[in-house]
């Protein structure tokens, strides 16, 4: 998974993505034109904001994610219900 890959499915899901990277991180908003060049291998661990709610996210729920493994209503489901926002 490239990091392309993940801002091609940010901007189709409407989604922005924080990646943490050792000694950096870098952003991935939906509205940007310009392409990220860091290769997520290289990322250690993502947040997404997805309508106004920030979500942390691992490499490997991010690969799912993007692979089309885990919809994206299900993640967001389930992050909420661990953060107790969810009042379920």
């Amino acid at each position: 998974m490239t990091v392309k890959e993940v801002q091609d499915w940010c901007r189709a899901n409407k989604v922005d993505a924080h990646g943490f990277v050792r000694g950096g991180e870098f952003y991935l908003k939906q509205g940007d034109g310009a392409s990220a060049s860091q290769p997520s291998g290289e990322v250690l661990h993502w947040e997404l904001t997805i309508n106004g709610q920030t979500c942390p996210s691992s490499t490997s729920d991010m690969e799912r994610l993007v692979k089309g493994k885990i919809p994206l209503d299900d993640f967001v489901r389930i992050m909420t219900r661990r953060s107790g926002r969810g009042g379920e």
